[in-house]
């Protein structure tokens, strides 16, 4: 299974979504919008796991707090190393493109603006957002550019 859309599913929880991370490490696409139940323990086994991911929806999970955000950001570095040393396709360095944090309260701009330093690919130029962070209040400073259009 490469795509999942587990939005608005009030009921999932973490020992679900880690065994769906442990199962499914070929993951590209999860959409978790609204899940409420989900915490930093899924977003971890899921950076861990499937790291092949390009797509995260995290709408709404307001238990995510900023170590999902440094779990992610060292992923994709680990990954980054191993893409290197094993020289894989083009495709599976890119990493991780697009994230909706919108409404994901518990966030601080410290550990965010480290996931956008660390993930060259999420962005928040005009109109081309591949970081969706609305409603998070306290994520004003948060600024990434895109290092592929020179925002």
């Amino acid at each position: 299974m490469q795509s999942l859309n587990l939005g608005w599913c009030d009921r999932v929880g973490d020992e679900g979504v880690k065994s769906l991370a442990y199962g499914c490490p070929n993951l590209r696409a999860l959409d978790w919008c609204g899940c409420v139940l989900i915490t930093d323990e899924s977003v971890v086994a899921l950076a861990n796991n499937c790291l092949h991911l390009r797509s995260l929806g995290l709408y709404f999970c307001q238990n995510i707090t900023d170590r999902a955000m440094y779990s992610l950001a060292q992923s994709w570095v680990k990954n980054k190393h191993d893409v290197w040393a094993s020289v894989k396709s083009r495709y599976e360095e890119e990493g991780l493109t697009n994230l909706n944090i919108s409404q994901c309260t518990a966030l601080t701009p410290p550990d965010v603006q480290a996931l956008c330093d660390s993930i060259p690919d999420l962005h928040t130029c005009p109109g081309r957002h591949s970081l969706i962070i609305s409603g998070c209040l306290n994520l004003t400073s948060v600024h990434c550019a895109c290092a592929r259009c020179g925002c």
